[in-house]
């Protein structure tokens, strides 16, 4: 199984998705477009803080995940990777006035909450935007438990209706990120993300966030109904794929369910390529168009 090869044969198929120019040119419901460039950023008195959480270095090392306090090396290949990630989703986010994008697979264990958070801690190291990274994958949460931490309030306590959005995040470093998650599971995923709480967390993060970037992690795609349930509703979905995991059949059925929705990118995860001539994992991005 060879993933070059799966792309290719999408490609000449008929390609992986473009992003959809009915959802490109649609019109955002009101107050979509709070927070963007043209509201002046608050002081730093004035911006909305939320609870530290200190993460677990060895957690942090074995779960392949950067370090939030900044202390590590910035020339690591690990930061190069994101870094190159990060510019070429900027520059989708910012030409085409993206605000929610949602991180998924094709399976489980294929690295979609490690690219989600990593990913989220290179954009709010950019610093022209504050980035929220919802931990919506409620059967199978891990982005507390990949950092070490435990919330302040379960994220399945908002959609429950036991807990208003401005307790749910907290934060672990970076001053403009903020994090909701939860350590614990539920079998009413489904029901919850139905509801119209999703669309009311957003809002609310569009009120408090300056210019925000809203990052979702979201299931995998062939394992539960969420991530499709959910892919209309947020601006564009990136798809990571694991080299040496993910399979021809997996990735095929994966891009049908996406038909129809904005693609911001295949993200190609674990690659045996090595990234500035250093042994580590590295991450290829294929956005539309890409050959």
């Amino acid at each position: 199984m060879v993933i070059e090869r799966a792309i290719e044969k999408l490609k000449k198929a008929g390609g992986i998705p473009d992003a959809n120019p009915g959802l490109r040119n649609r019109a955002r419901a009101p107050g979509q477009d709070r927070g963007r460039d043209s509201r002046v950023e608050p002081a730093p008195a004035d911006r909305v803080s939320y609870p530290a959480r200190v993460p677990d270095a060895t957690g942090l090392e074995k779960n392949r995940i950067i370090d939030p306090t900044g202390n590590s090396d910035r020339s690591s290949p690990a930061h190069a990777a994101f870094r190159m990630l990060r510019s070429r989703l900027l520059n989708r986010i910012r030409t085409e006035g993206w605000t929610s994008l949602a991180v998924t697979s094709p399976g489980a264990a294929e690295g979609k909450t490690v690219v989600s958070i990593n990913l989220a801690l290179s954009l709010a190291r950019e610093g022209s935007s504050d980035v929220f990274l919802l931990d919506l994958d409620m059967r199978n949460p891990s982005v507390a438990r990949y950092l070490g931490v435990t919330p302040p309030r379960e994220i399945i306590d908002y959609f429950s209706g036991e807990s208003p959005p401005a307790e749910l995040f907290f934060s672990v470093g970076p001053e403009r990120l903020a994090i909701a998650s939860g350590l614990h599971s539920t079998e009413h995923a489904s029901e919850y993300l139905a509801s119209s709480k999703f669309e009311e967390l957003l809002d609310y993060i569009r009120e408090v966030g300056h210019n925000p970037i809203i990052l979702i992690d979201l299931p995998p795609l062939l394992v539960s109904d969420e991530g499709i349930l959910l892919a209309p509703r947020v601006d564009a979905v990136s798809l990571v794929i694991a080299e040496g995991r993910t399979s021809r059949d997996g990735l095929v059925r994966a891009k049908q369910l996406l038909e129809g929705h904005t693609l911001a990118g295949v993200i190609l995860n674990r690659s045996h390529d090595a990234l500035a001539g250093a042994e580590y994992y590295s991450y290829g991005v294929r956005p539309k168009g890409s050959q």
